[in-house]
């Protein structure tokens, strides 16, 4: 810096370096004050938002109190096979399939062991299944599952005739088929 300068020259140098001086001050102080209360203003918004979520979904308490009561109500574990080990439901799901298929017409030739799968809260019991029955047996049978509680389903159903392609039946007559299908139903675990 020049040693000669006036001196109302160098009062202005002193004051802007002062002004300077204050405005570093007050942004070292300011800028992280502003940033840190933003940041808190965000931070609540974001609660405030949270909040009035929650007590929206609270407000639906009752409205969901009477829709697990009609539920309830409906007893939907009637639907599912017994519950505890695996052999105490295949066994059920092998009685009602018995008593669907001789009640209807059908002819039972083997029930194999049964298979089960557990899937989270709930055990999936599939049994085999070979039977010989006429296709008006074989549509009551299938009706009747459809239609029974517990509820149990057809799977791989496989309906073979056992007669020539040039056999003709008399009339009112319906020919033996063999019928293989696999029939699944589902129990609640630890319930």
């Amino acid at each position: 810096m020049p040693a000669n300068l006036d001196a109302s020259r160098s009062r202005r140098l002193a004051l802007g370096l002062l002004a300077l001086a204050a405005v570093l001050v007050v942004c070292a102080v300011a800028l992280p004050t502003w940033l840190l209360h933003r940041r808190y203003d965000h931070y609540l918004a974001d609660m405030y938002d949270r909040l009035d979520r929650y007590q929206r979904i609270a407000s639906t308490r009752p409205e969901l109190a009477r829709q697990l009561e009609a539920m309830r109500a409906k007893e939907p574990r009637r639907f599912f096979l017994r519950s505890g080990n695996a052999a105490i439901s295949a066994a059920e799901a092998q009685e009602a399939l018995r008593g669907v298929i001789e009640q209807n017409g059908g002819k039972l030739i083997t029930v194999q062991a049964p298979t089960s799968r557990d899937d989270g809260r709930y055990r999936q019991i599939t049994v085999s299944v070979q039977m010989t029955a006429n296709i008006i047996a074989l549509r009551r049978i299938l009706n009747a599952l459809e239609s029974n509680t517990p509820y149990l389903f057809v799977d791989n159903l496989v309906v073979r005739t056992q007669l020539q392609s040039t056999f003709k039946p008399a009339p009112g007559q319906e020919p033996e088929m063999f019928v293989t299908m696999d029939i699944t139903g589902f129990a609640q675990i630890g319930s």
